[in-house]
């Protein structure tokens, strides 16, 4: 995990420093590409942040609350409920999103890291 979070790192930063190269050897604006890396280096820890926050389970509770308060109000056919207590019995489907959520954790945290530290970078340079 911790070899595809430096993996996504290395190669968005990479990305980042290619994308400023333009503004550095032409002179354009320096201040303005860092502060567009870092915003999306910002927008991509959060989002990592944000599968953590939902593949540990903190807020199952309250999403739960809000389903049961859902069903009050909006009435659902009989087929419909035993599809939706089928899909949530299958432990293929828990284990793929399980699966899915800590990848995209990952990627998007390595992502997001690799844009601050682009955006680090070309605020040293500059």
């Amino acid at each position: 995990m911790i070899l595809r979070f430096g993996l996504s790192a290395l190669i968005v930063g990479t990305l980042g420093i290619l994308y400023a190269t333009p503004h550095l050897l032409y002179g354009r604006e320096n201040m303005a590409t860092a502060n567009l890396l870092f915003l999306l280096g910002l927008l991509g820890l959060v989002i990592g942040a944000i599968f953590h926050v939902l593949q540990s389970g903190f807020l199952t509770l309250f999403l739960r609350g809000f389903a049961d308060i859902r069903q009050l109000f909006i009435r659902q056919s009989k087929a419909l409920r035993e599809e939706n207590e089928r899909l949530r019995s299958d432990e293929s489907l828990s284990a793929w999103k399980t699966s899915m959520f800590r990848h995209l954790k990952v990627y998007t945290s390595g992502c997001g890291a690799g844009l601050i530290l682009c955006s680090m970078i070309l605020m040293g340079i500059s």
